[in-house]
């Protein structure tokens, strides 16, 4: 079963829907979110996330039944990229990426698989890097079927690029996206990317449990240390108040609003910040 749990709409009429409206998916084992940002307004005019409350359904009756509810994708659109929020990727240096050795790398990781198709993402920096993944082609065949030509990436890829091109960050930095079930994690010491990483979750403790392990294993200063945060996440929870005995700075990612995010005020911004920041 998946079900439409948040939407936003500046007008679901769609009266001033245009082809050349962009539309970005998120897909991951627990969800699905659908953004549309507005060719005309350059707004973000409407979010739809849909929860899958039986992850081991076929990804066919998830799609049709996440095409059925929504009130966006009965459209078309030019201007298609989705985003994969899967944990079977790595990061390479470039100069060392090739198709082939992509393929095996994850192949030892991960498992040999044949269910699986490997793609990759170029990231820009000071060492140019490679994120190469695999997403499963169940969900690559319904991705295909109901959104062509469109995009495909990683999440990991726009949460690495902002990490390699942000300058001044702090020493000891872990910037987190949290979502539903899992969250994502990159850690930074000194200047240096040390590790991209998806971590299931089931309750606080089991976050907590992850994020002071992270702590621990890179030997970061609770003083100088900071954890940026954006995504599902209460200000004030008891999980907020353990975090803030492991690092000296906590703060939370919610970038200008715009468009539909104006009027959010259910949930506070930075609960939509992961999926903002996957508009182009």
């Amino acid at each position: 079963m998946t079900s439409r749990t948040i939407s936003y709409y500046n007008d679901i009429s769609g009266a001033s829907h245009s082809d050349a409206d962009q539309l970005v998916l998120e897909v991951c084992a627990a969800h699905i979110a659908c953004l549309v940002k507005g060719a005309t307004s350059g707004e973000v005019e409407a979010l739809e996330i849909f929860t899958i409350e039986a992850p081991a359904a076929e990804w066919n009756e998830i799609f049709h039944q996440i095409k059925t509810q929504s009130l966006l994708l009965n459209r078309t659109y030019h201007d298609i990229h989705c985003y994969y929020n899967f944990e079977e990727a790595l990061l390479v240096p470039q100069y060392l990426f090739t198709a082939s050795a992509a393929e095996d790398m994850l192949g030892m990781v991960y498992g040999e698989s044949d269910r699986y198709e490997v793609k990759y993402d170029i990231l820009n920096g000071a060492i140019p890097m490679v994120n190469v993944y695999r997403i499963k082609k169940t969900i690559l065949e319904q991705v295909n079927r109901y959104f062509l030509l469109n995009k495909p990436h990683h999440i990991y890829s726009v949460l690495v690029q902002h990490v390699l091109t942000t300058r001044d960050l702090p020493e000891h930095f872990i910037k987190v996206l949290l979502y539903e079930k899992h969250f994502v994690a990159a850690v930074v010491k000194d200047g240096l990317l040390q590790l991209v990483q998806s971590f299931a979750y089931a309750t606080q403790a089991d976050a907590l449990y992850h994020l002071a392990n992270l702590s621990r294993q890179f030997s970061l200063d609770p003083k100088r240390s900071h954890l940026e945060i954006s995504g599902k996440f209460d200000t004030g929870s008891e999980l907020h108040k353990q975090l803030q005995t492991l690092f000296g700075l906590i703060s939370f990612e919610s970038t200008e609003p715009d468009g539909i995010f104006k009027t959010a005020g259910a949930h506070p911004l930075h609960y939509f910040t992961p999926f903002y920041k996957l508009v182009v």
